[in-house]
């Protein structure tokens, strides 16, 4: 294999890679490598530095943010990186009217920062290097949030030449640019001349969609691909005793979950709800069909992260109890339901339908018929983002190490917006979101702790979900590349991985 070219494979196709537009890792971890935003995470943590903002600094109590750009960056078009380029695409997420929004809704901006305008007033140029942001309130994740990929700077003459293009071939300033996409085969970036960081060490990454895990591991172990990323538990187990070969556990930052849909009957009872989560035995879900590093969910947040010390526990698995309930809700003979899953496997998903079949089976026991309907993933997500399904097998990845990133995104009645929804459940609760409207107006990391643990405990008692397991996430690399970082979340960076023999 040619040493300056590094292959990946991966089971599942980008959905879009306007990182604006993009709420999967898939997608993601492309465009990162292709734009950059003002500020990044350094590797290995959710510690912020600057990318194209040199230095930055808060005013007003928090209410305004100046940034000031580092000089002489292109994008890969050749036009300038300026404070004219960072107002255009934060007002073309911001405006819902934006002539350049095209027609997909931009749903991290709309969870993150609380709709459109949400709390970003204003962005301000005070001079081609420097610009303003004017918020609402004072914004505890800001800094966190700008670090997001979801958040990365485009060309503006690129976006408004054709916005549906830029989705396809993103125009940014970056390590990588996008060479080609063959839709459901493979993406191909090439290292970007324009870039002045450090130069990648690999000229040509090819990213190559291979749904069959089988057939990923068949061509690691030939040599014909470099690293597989989302391995099933049991492939992830085999190749660690392959010597040419290195398993990494990416850390757990990540949940997977049973959304139920509280417009769909039955689910707007909370005895039903209840009813559900006794009637799942997670231990036994995490035990047959996860693996290494994987835990029965507690609470929402990860281990470690605010609001994981809330009082609570997983509900106990109680046949006996769901039963009641439901009769208590008046389905004393139980009732018949859907359960909507992606058929692409993901990192907290690794065997989605053998998952979903886990549940239908343990539901039954309870009396509740569960019928199963796969879904290929970009139509999986849109259908989900309607709210179409009863109940959808789901999960998240947190994007910046902030309990806001699962609480607020995933729970809020901010995030129950129909075609652009991250609250799959369609739960609007006003005591919960008063929580999450002070966790983020409080810097104070003590009061945002005990704020966000309350919230916890509201989540575990109305059941609006039902979390299932964090779990670290394996990627696979051949011991002949160097310089991979597992990062929390999953975001691989190309551009620090090099030939082994290479220093």
């Amino acid at each position: 294999m040619n040493s300056s070219t590094l292959v990946q494979a991966r089971v599942k196709d980008a959905v879009s890679l306007d990182p604006a537009v993009a709420t999967d890792g898939l997608s993601l971890n492309v465009s990162i490598e292709v734009m950059r935003g003002l500020l990044k995470f350094k590797p290995g943590s959710f510690d912020v530095e600057g990318a194209l903002a040199k230095d930055w600094h808060a005013g007003d109590g928090g209410k305004t943010w100046i940034f000031n750009l580092r000089p002489d960056l292109k994008f890969s078009d050749g036009t300038a990186v300026d404070a004219a380029a960072v107002k255009f695409n934060f007002d073309r997420w911001r405006e819902p009217k934006n002539p350049y929004a095209g027609t997909q809704p931009f749903s991290y901006y709309i969870s993150m920062f609380g709709g459109q305008p949400g709390i970003i007033k204003d962005v301000s140029v005070l001079s081609p290097s420097s610009v303003k942001f004017t918020l609402t309130t004072p914004f505890g994740p800001f800094l966190r949030d700008l670090a997001m990929p979801s958040f990365a700077i485009g060309s503006p003459a690129a976006i408004k030449a054709d916005p549906q293009k830029f989705a396809q071939q993103p125009v940014g300033y970056g390590p990588y640019t996008v060479a080609e996409w063959v839709h459901d085969d493979h993406i191909t970036l090439k290292a970007n001349p324009g870039y002045t960081d450090a130069k990648p060490a690999y000229q040509t990454v090819v990213i190559r969609d291979i749904p069959d895990q089988a057939t990923s591991v068949l061509e690691l172990q030939k040599g014909s691909i470099d690293g597989l990323s989302d391995p099933r538990p049991e492939d992830a187990k085999s190749l660690a005793a392959v010597g040419a070969l290195h398993v990494y556990q990416q850390p757990a930052n990540n949940v997977a979950y049973l959304a139920l849909n509280l417009e769909r009957k039955p689910f707007g009872d909370l005895r039903v709800r209840q009813a559900m989560a006794y009637a799942l035995d997670l231990h036994a879900i995490v035990q047959d069909l996860y693996g290494k590093g994987a835990q029965v969910a507690d609470t929402w947040v990860p281990v470690g992260m605010d609001g994981s010390a809330a009082p609570v526990q997983a509900y106990p698995h109680d046949v006996v109890k769901a039963k009641a309930l439901l009769a208590a809700a008046g389905f004393p003979h139980g009732f018949s339901t859907e359960l909507y899953y992606g058929t692409a496997p993901r990192p907290y998903l690794p065997e989605p339908q053998r998952i979903a079949e886990a549940i239908q089976a343990q539901l039954k026991q309870a009396g509740i018929n569960v019928t199963l309907s796969p879904f290929e993933w970009a139509v999986y997500l849109q259908k989900i983002k309607n709210g179409e399904h009863p109940m959808c097998l789901i999960g998240w990845t947190g994007d910046n190490g902030d309990a806001d990133n699962f609480l607020y995104t995933l729970l809020d009645r901010d995030s129950a917006v129909k075609g652009a929804a991250q609250n799959y459940s369609f739960w609007r609760d006003p005591a919960f979101h008063a929580l999450m409207i002070e966790g983020q107006r409080t810097v104070d990391e003590s009061k945002r702790k005990a704020l966000y643990e309350r919230a916890v405990a509201i989540v575990h008692a109305d059941v609006p979900a039902i979390p299932i397991v964090h779990t670290t996430v394996p990627v696979v690399w051949k011991t002949s590349v160097s310089g991979y970082v597992p990062n929390a979340d999953t975001i691989i960076y190309y551009e620090l991985m090099h030939p082994a023999e290479t220093k």
